[in-house]
């Protein structure tokens, strides 16, 4: 759980970093900076509702799994702001309907969708986790990150019709995306279709090392890139977490990230005449713009 991009608490605001990662990269292996914006996440969307008694709230957990989050963000809430807020769990594992279906009676305006969250409605190949549940995904490489796997087949819908069915004109939601691997094809649907900018209240956990080797490049570009992309939206997330869980996301082969490091080093050995004249000029061009207009 890494790096965390949260905002100043007002609809115009756009995202600001919280200086908790390293500097140079955008992510820190710090799980307690994660779970404390996380509370900071819930407080912010708690204040959002709080500040309108006559506003309502959704939430979408996408990837809901067993019900904690959602059990945990519930019992957080004040009872007025509970009772103005209505819950979607995203879960499409058997195993949890239960589980899932007492959430739903213990609080008022809590629904189960055993459906998993996808591009488009259809059929699809599901695989479920015989050891760690956690890890049930639409991947089978991912799923058996601990063991064999069962397939089962589940519906999905579009999460970009949900979130815009759900999302449109409420001044307070809060999604928490955490599929698992699927958020790599997810996120660019949403972006394409705008319903990325629809949460003022945004959780993502991510899972670069689910990815195929090949892949991992461009889903690193997608993660890193997400702050700013979502910035362009005409009225951001408000708080914006990240979850770059250590063992979901290092420690595995980037293909091509050194290769592109070093063309972008500017100073290794290599470096053609060419190359050492572009980093000259640019380098002059940076710093005559940081001069005071009059000295230029």
């Amino acid at each position: 759980m890494l790096f965390v991009a949260l905002a100043a608490l007002t609809p115009s605001a756009s995202a600001a970093s919280v200086p908790i990662d390293d500097g140079a990269t955008g992510l820190a292996v710090d799980k307690e900076a994660v779970r404390t914006a996380a509370r900071a996440l819930v407080a912010a969307f708690e204040s959002c509702l709080g500040a309108d008694p006559s506003a309502t709230g959704v939430v979408l957990d996408v990837g809901a799994n067993n019900g904690r989050w959602s059990y945990e963000l519930m019992t957080s809430l004040s009872a007025s702001v509970r009772r103005r807020t209505r819950l979607l769990m995203f879960e499409p594992q058997p195993r949890f309907v239960s589980v899932l279906a007492a959430l739903t009676k213990q609080f008022e305006n809590v629904l189960h969708l055993p459906v998993a969250a996808w591009t488009n409605a259809t059929n699809l190949t599901f695989h479920l986790a015989k050891v760690n549940s956690e890890t049930a995904s639409l991947s089978k490489r991912n799923a058996r990150r601990y063991g064999n796997s069962e397939a089962i087949q589940v519906r999905s819908v579009d999460l970009a019709r949900s979130l815009r069915d759900e999302l449109t004109g409420k001044a307070c939601a809060l999604l928490k995306l955490d599929v698992e691997g699927a958020e790599y094809r997810l996120i660019p649907h949403l972006l394409v279709t705008g319903a990325l900018c629809l949460p003022t209240h945004l959780f993502v956990e991510w899972h670069l090392n689910s990815v195929p080797e090949p892949e991992r490049l461009a889903a690193l570009a997608l993660r890193l890139s997400l702050p700013a992309t979502l910035d362009t939206c005409a009225t951001p997330p408000r708080v914006h977490v990240n979850d770059d869980y250590a063992l979901n996301n290092l420690y595995t082969r980037v293909p091509g990230l050194d290769a592109l490091a070093t063309l972008h080093e500017g100073s290794h050995s290599n470096l053609t005449e060419e190359g050492k004249l572009t980093v000259r000029k640019w380098g002059a061009t940076h710093r005559r713009a940081a001069l005071p207009d009059r000295r230029r």
